[in-house]
């Protein structure tokens, strides 16, 4: 007996991640006897970072406890309050989730509707891109400046009565933007005036390596602002898969009872996970200044590889571990074109489109977070690649 193929949905179709589409290709290429140097994933695990050893042992002791069972749906109580604490709002206004990824998603089936938008910065994460495909939104961004900071105006010309929310994301992913204050006083104000709440993904709050970090939920004042974070980045736990959101201010009551009914339909997030996220919350941060310290040892490394090479530009990133590269050659009629030629010669970035669709220019997204003699030998490889 046999069948006919089995298609997949329609809204299948509309799942992209360039992160993790590009290894695919990058693989058969490594089967054939290349080394492949993966920049691609931010991830700190393949480069040497490891969690501290305060969170690793709670990790360890909630396995021989009694953490075998359910979780509650919305969260560890502890942990939801320890997490209310941080952010200074409510226990109830805190949802555990499983990494900021599902909080996204939890964000997206609570809040958007066929025809409407979040407003996205371009470029963006493309967890946000995908998710508002897959919610059938219309796709509209705000642009940066050539140093990554959002474009007011910009933004309010790209306000509209089908948007729903604001995203920021800071400090930035794909760009390692770190934004002035002015700038995010300047999003608080366009959003209180066109009476809108704000998505913050803190993801990085604590990665920042030049200048200070200021925080969306500290200026928001009688705008609402939902907050997310996670134990992946700032205290290297990416494979944990614990992270929450947390409502700041009036007018959410609504989103969080479907965002409870949400958490009620997934069940729970992994509850030892969720004992380490505590320690991590209430322990030592020492950590932190040891990490960014060797961001930015990486950092110098990135900026002086990619000034000396013709054909290349970048904006200084100030925080978290990305660089958006600008390809200023019009060798490669696309950015699609110059990173699957670039693994030929053994590293993999992202194209830049993949963050954004409407990109002026050609671009790819670097990971900086190998160690100084892995960076230099990827630059080594571009650098060929590019007079090739």
């Amino acid at each position: 007996m046999s069948f006919l193929s089995v298609e997949p949905s329609s809204k299948s179709d509309l799942v992209s991640y360039p992160i993790r589409d590009i290894v695919q290709e990058a693989k058969k290429i490594e089967n054939s006897g290349t080394k492949m140097l993966y920049l691609n994933v931010g991830d700190p695990a393949p480069f040497g970072f490891r969690p501290p050893k305060h969170i690793l042992d709670a990790a360890a002791d909630a396995l021989r406890q009694d953490y075998s069972g359910y979780a509650p749906s919305a969260g560890d109580p502890e942990l939801r309050q320890t997490i209310a604490k941080f952010e200074k709002v409510s226990d109830d206004d805190v949802f555990v989730t499983a990494g900021l990824s599902e909080g996204i998603d939890l964000l997206y089936q609570a809040m958007l509707d066929p025809g409407r938008n979040i407003l996205l910065p371009s470029p963006s994460y493309p967890l946000y891109i995908t998710k508002e495909r897959m919610g059938y939104g219309t796709m509209d961004f705000y642009d940066c400046d050539e140093n990554y900071e959002p474009d007011l105006e910009n933004m309010r010309k790209n306000i509209n009565k089908y948007t729903k929310a604001i995203l920021v994301i800071n400090p930035n992913n794909p760009t390692g933007a770190v934004y002035s204050r002015k700038t995010l006083q300047g999003i608080v104000d366009l959003a209180g005036e066109y009476k809108l709440p704000i998505i913050s993904d803190d993801v990085y709050d604590q990665m920042v390596f030049e200048g200070d970090i200021t925080h969306m939920r500290d200026l928001s004042k009688d705008v609402p602002v939902v907050c997310g974070n996670s134990l992946s980045k700032n205290y290297i736990y990416p494979g944990a898969r614990a992270g929450y959101i947390a409502f700041h201010g009036e007018g959410w009551g609504n989103i969080k009872d479907a965002i409870q009914r949400l958490c009620n339909q997934r069940l729970s997030v992994n509850w030892e996970m969720q004992r380490a996220y505590i320690a991590a919350l209430k322990g030592s941060h020492d950590h932190i200044h040891q990490f960014n310290k060797e961001l930015k040892v990486r950092k110098d490394i990135l900026m002086k590889r990619v000034n000396d090479i013709d054909g290349l530009s970048v904006a200084a990133p100030r925080g978290a571990f990305y660089s958006f590269i600008k390809i200023e050659s019009t060798k490669w009629k696309s950015d699609s074109e110059f990173v699957r030629g670039l693994l030929k010669y053994g590293v993999v970035v992202v194209p830049g489109s993949g963050f954004a669709p409407n990109l002026n220019g050609k671009y790819f997204r670097l990971v900086f977070l190998a160690k100084p003699d892995q960076l230099n030998y990827a630059f080594d490889q571009i650098e060929k690649y590019m007079k090739a």
